[in-house]
């Protein structure tokens, strides 16, 4: 590419939310010759797959935190990225089973403690949020009026634009072959593209999903990441639902994310008991099915009849086969490496989108301070480091479900 520049200060290799980000918060504070490199087009890998579900519902308190800050980025994106990120605050409702409405109650007081605009609310009032929901089968449920869903694609998109007006130079369709390393091995030196042209740099930051495996592995470095298959179908509910809101629901694992435009409803698998994974040198050549199978259509619609059994005039409009970035413990790396210059912004289990903005200052905060400057958020349990240390973020009040990871 005659238009790649020979050097950079910093490479960043992905164009998705976290690249984009990352880049953005980087040029906010004054770092020059920042060059993201895209294999494909902006928002094309995870983020363009992305259920784009908004909540600040977590058992993690970290998370819980990075949701609510990032947020305020969400409700304001025209006045911070100068453009629309498809915010639509519909609300977010979480319902559970009787087992678990404890770890909801509690989980909830620690939610309000940090910011979030949440509470328990009764069956009657569920019933006024979404009508066809039959409550009764439930044990308890939280709403967030300010959750909802937005848009990933508009968000990276508005990312790249607010990176590219402070002077980010983001490459598409020009992916990295390999990284770049000193004859011992222990710094960066560059990049090295697909169409074997070299970008020398000291400080490279890793953004590429499942894709960090492969990079990381050929220069020595170890990153437990896998793709996980994400079956999602959309269907017409066959009523014309005025009210609906982004739904968890904790006892059947799985999501629902209303579109307010068409009046379909988004629904997800959340049960991850028996997780599909895609081989990672399969995920990096996009060899992996792009449709969901018909058990999993049927599984989804037994569900979702479950819950709404008047809906019974549903149809489904079409489906796609996704891959989450699973790490082991469902918790992403934003992480140094044993390689000095080299970062990982990469794993993020399904979380990502949501708090995207957060994520692109920590990942800023790293390379340049070597902490957090975000209030309240530690870097700590997001370090690669922290499988072989045996320490684990762990939630102090977990849902006896199989998405615990995710929540």
């Amino acid at each position: 590419m005659n238009n790649l520049p020979n050097t950079a200060n910093v490479v960043v290799i992905g164009a998705g939310l976290m690249g984009c980000s990352t880049a953005f918060e980087l040029a906010k504070k004054n770092v020059k010759n920042i060059v993201v490199l895209e294999k494909n087009a902006i928002g094309s890998g995870a983020t363009g797959q992305s259920s784009g579900v908004l909540r600040g519902h977590y058992s993690y308190e970290e998370l819980t935190r990075m949701a609510v800050q990032s947020l305020e980025t969400f409700k304001n994106a025209e006045d911070i990225l100068g453009n629309d990120v498809g915010y639509q605050p519909v609300g977010y409702l979480f319902g559970v089973d009787h087992k678990n409405i404890e770890s909801l109650e509690k989980n909830v007081a620690m939610q309000k403690q940090n910011g979030v605009n949440t509470g328990m609310i009764s069956k009657d009032e569920v019933k006024e949020i979404s009508p066809y929901l039959d409550t009764g089968q439930f044990g308890a449920f939280a709403f967030e009026p300010e959750g909802g869903y937005g848009d990933p694609v508009l968000l990276s998109q508005a990312y790249a634009d607010a990176a590219r007006q402070l002077g980010v130079k983001i490459k598409q369709h020009c992916g990295v072959k390999r990284i770049l390393t000193s004859e011992d091995g222990s710094s960066i030196v560059g990049v090295e593209t697909t169409d074997n042209n070299t970008v020398y740099t000291s400080t490279v930051i890793v953004c590429a999903g499942v894709g960090a495996h492969h990079l990381m592995k050929n220069v020595g470095v170890k990153v437990p990441i896998r793709g996980q298959r994400a079956q999602l179908i959309y269907i017409d509910p066959g009523a014309e639902i005025k009210k609906a809101p982004s739904f968890g629901d904790f006892m059947h694992d799985q999501y629902i994310k209303p579109e307010v435009s068409s009046g379909h409803l988004l629904l997800g698998n959340a049960d991850h008991a028996a997780p599909q994974f895609i081989d990672p040198v399969d995920y990096d050549v996009d060899n992996y099915p792009k449709h969901a199978t018909e058990e999993a259509i049927e599984k989804a619609i037994v569900k979702f009849l479950h819950c709404f059994p008047t809906l019974d005039k549903a149809k489904l409009l079409a489906s796609y086969s996704a891959a989450y970035e699973i790490t082991p413990d469902g918790i992403p790396y934003i992480s140094r490496t044993p390689i000095e210059g080299a970062y990982l912004c990469t794993g993020f289990s399904g979380h990502g989108y949501k708090i995207t903005p957060v994520v692109g200052k920590l990942t800023a905060d790293l390379v340049l301070e070597g902490k957090s400057k975000q209030e309240g958020i530690s870097l700590s349990p997001f370090r690669l480091t922290r499988f072989e240390e045996q320490d684990l973020l762990k939630p102090k009040h977990p849902y006896t479900t199989t998405v615990n990871s995710h929540v």
